[in-house]
């Protein structure tokens, strides 16, 4: 065998392979993806309406990466990692000068892009109803990066701002 067919060979073999384990690889079902991380948007909106620490942290990955941060207006908060994340949510939490039953909050425009075990998540959240007696709308955008862990979808990012009234 002359030298040539032997490297076409080994090129042919080698692109063979190359498709059949290709083909072999488990294809992501990106819409019931994008299905599971909607499910992680509102159990963790659940669990802070419920007051419920433990629901809240079952949704986030708890690591020193985590970041949330809150922009509104010309302010900015930021809490860096999973214990920083966790000590703001006992507080939310634990705040009952409102009742949380006379408000709503629709998730709406979900734009979501999943990468194997990551995604990205752009998402609006229509908030309505009384808070100390007093009529309230918000509308509130969010950034969030997600991160499969353990085969769940969990918050690794999550940025909040609050859109201008019109």
């Amino acid at each position: 065998m002359t030298n040539m067919k032997k490297m076409t060979n080994v090129i042919l073999l080698a692109f063979l392979s190359l498709i059949y384990f290709s083909s072999c690889q488990p294809k992501v079902d990106t819409e019931k993806e994008k299905e599971a991380i909607k499910v992680v948007f509102e159990k963790e909106k659940a669990a802070f309406f419920n007051q419920d620490l433990t629901g809240m942290g079952e949704t986030w990955v708890n690591e020193p990466t985590s970041v949330k941060i809150y922009i509104s207006g010309k302010d900015q908060t930021k809490f860096e990692g999973w214990d920083k994340i966790n000590a703001q949510s006992q507080k939310e939490i634990s705040d009952t000068s409102f009742d949380r039953k006379q408000i709503k909050v629709s998730i709406l425009n979900y734009q979501i892009d999943v990468m194997d075990k990551s995604a990205w998540v752009l998402c609006d959240y229509h908030w309505e109803g009384n808070i100390r007696g007093k009529a309230m709308t918000m509308d509130q955008s969010r950034i969030c990066v997600l991160k499969k862990v353990d085969n769940k979808w969990k918050f690794a990012l999550m940025v909040m701002y609050a859109n201008p009234q019109k």
